[in-house]
């Protein structure tokens, strides 16, 4: 049986390619996020409706864990790039992905209860603005 490759340290230049790569990423996904965020903006005109206000609350959480999931990913490869040992690189991507599964189901749990709130107010919302029929007694 053939054994296993060893895990050597990664040389320090190599090490610090790999970092310039991330903080470049995580610029350009920073830069990215603006660019989006400016062109939101310019959709987000006052508006008489009121759901317009609850689907603005829903978008905005969206963004927000798309950035907190994107930096702890930037965070995550930054610790990958400083493992010395095969051992701390299965660590750290264990941590990680526990991290994840908990981040997931709260954000999960968060967005869910948001969108609740956001439908139920729509549809009381909708209820108010709906014309009586005639003959009904509501």
């Amino acid at each position: 049986m053939k054994d296993m490759p060893q895990f050597t340290e990664m040389p320090e230049s190599v090490r610090s390619i790999m970092k310039a790569s991330i903080d470049q990423a995580r610029k350009a996904f920073d830069t990215f996020i603006a660019a989006s965020q400016k062109t939101m903006s310019t959709f987000e005109a006052p508006s008489s409706n009121p759901t317009t206000g609850g689907l603005k609350q829903l978008n905005d959480k969206i963004a927000e864990f798309t950035r907190e999931n994107a930096e702890a990913n930037f965070k995550f490869a930054m610790k990958l790039a400083d493992a010395k040992q095969f051992t701390d690189v299965l660590e750290i991507q264990n941590a990680h992905a526990r991290d994840l599964m908990d981040t997931f189901a709260k954000q999960l749990e968060e967005l869910r209860d948001l969108t609740t709130t956001v439908v139920k107010e729509s549809a009381k919302n909708v209820t108010a603005h709906m014309p009586k029929m005639p003959g009904s007694d509501t």
